[in-house]
């Protein structure tokens, strides 16, 4: 078995493809099995993932167009798949980790949750704290996290971290252990959301020592495909890395796998907030995300959150929108990559139309595409106009199964505005009590 995806290996005549998750080349097997290192044996896969290289094994949306189809279907796994394999969490007495994507919590957070873990206590971990914005007061959007979706389950304790540079590691990793209290320890999120990372900093924080064999991390969404056990603690419980879930309605589902690299993270999250703003006119966001504004008073500002840099385009007339999209998706408004890619893709279509009541000096809300950011909404003071209506009609487009939700405004810095948010004090993560 390839400890790292968790896949059993297997070898094959050449009418597999090295893509598919096990295949081994058979030449390569007898080399490790004359020298008695089987257990060292990675997958054709794990070796590529390991290099950079995207390879979907994962039957998901258009992610399954890739050069060299799997065999069969040998290696392919569906969402259901995943899924089912964390079926038995909600009947057993354990403690869950629960991981999402600070850069898209929305996007990030798993639907019906409580179907997977029942009343088990959670520690939920916004990961990736490093891409936040400069300016931004972690405790503010921990607290923000926390109100967000304590309320929908049984969460003892909130955390941000970051697996990459050590942030936050050290305190949420001594509040696991203490809720731990002798349990198994699952390691839940969707895919991509940086669960194997995030075990491999856990167990280096936790013992005192990096762990020689660990579940791959890469970009690619999908790569851990069975339930990973870790046998780290004294007597019989283990920790447990598990399958991504994959959820349709994410923008993931709708790329190809040379177009996720051009949405993959890049550094520090920097909001760009356009200046030029009409009723009337249209924003794209690359070739993925059309905004049209309906109606707004010029103080109306949006800011576009994303952890890459995709080029904003402002189209002056709504009335043309639809000739620009046609003529450049694919060309100058990227990702899709090219042409072909944009006419598979399906265009965009009409998601929904967001009406908001602006506030002067306030973000009122972000506005969210589900597996890529968000659009801030908010108001630049010195264009307030007191006597004038504050009215703001959104209409967003996206790939279709996309979902466009919207929130309460999250506190990050580099917004027209500072989000004004009180911690609920009652809110006390099992750090503190611990050190009270």
């Amino acid at each position: 078995m390839d400890e790292y995806c968790s896949t059993s290996v297997f070898c094959a005549d050449g009418t597999a493809a090295p893509s598919v998750a096990g295949y081994v080349e058979p030449d390569r097997y007898e080399e490790k099995a004359v020298h008695r290192q089987l257990k060292l044996l990675l997958c054709t896969r794990c070796r590529s993932l390991a290099q950079g290289e995207i390879l979907p094994a994962v039957a998901e949306g258009r992610m399954l167009r890739a050069t060299e189809p799997a065999s069969d279907g040998v290696g392919v796994t569906t969402p259901e798949q995943l899924r089912a394999e964390l079926a038995s969490i909600r009947d057993l007495k354990c403690l869950v980790v629960l991981l999402v994507d600070l850069t898209d919590v929305t996007g990030s957070f798993l639907p019906r949750v409580r179907d997977l873990v029942a009343g088990n206590p959670i520690v939920l971990i916004g990961t990736k704290v490093d891409l936040l914005p400069k300016g931004t007061i972690a405790s503010e959007v921990e607290g923000w996290l926390s109100e967000r979706l304590s309320p929908l389950l049984n969460v003892v304790s909130v955390h941000l971290v970051s697996a990459k540079t050590g942030e936050g590691m050290s305190t949420a990793v001594r509040s696991i252990l203490i809720e731990r209290k002798g349990r198994d320890l699952f390691v839940l999120g969707a895919a991509n959301v940086g669960k194997s990372l995030f075990v491999g900093a856990l167990l280096e924080e936790a013992f005192g020592q990096k762990a020689k064999r660990l579940p791959l991390s890469s970009p690619t969404p999908g790569t851990t495909l069975r339930m990973i056990g870790v046998d780290c603690f004294d007597g019989a419980s283990m920790l447990f890395d598990t399958p991504g879930v994959h959820l349709a309605h994410r923008l993931s589902a709708q790329l190809l796998p040379e177009e996720l690299k051009a949405i993959l993270p890049r550094g520090r999250v920097k909001p760009y907030t356009p200046t030029a703003y009409a009723a009337g006119s249209t924003f794209f966001w690359g070739g993925l995300v059309r905004v049209d504004v309906l109606e707004a008073p010029p103080a109306l500002r949006l800011s576009f959150v994303a952890a890459f840099n995709l080029r904003v385009t402002h189209c002056e007339s709504t009335a043309d929108a639809d000739a620009l999209y046609a003529a450049e998706a694919g060309r100058s408004l990227t990702p899709p990559l090219d042409v072909a890619s944009a006419t598979e893709l399906g265009g965009l279509v009409l998601s929904r139309e967001i009406e908001l009541e602006l506030t002067e000096m306030q973000q009122v809300a972000d506005v969210c595409i589900s597996g890529l950011g968000w659009v801030s909404v908010g108001a630049l003071a010195s264009l307030v106009d007191k006597g004038s209506p504050m009215r703001v009609r959104l209409a967003v487009w996206v790939p279709k199964g996309v979902t466009v939700s919207v929130r309460p405004p999250m506190p990050i810095g580099g917004l027209p505005n500072h989000v004004d948010w009180a911690p609920d004090e009652t809110v006390i993560s099992a750090a503190d009590r611990w050190m009270d």
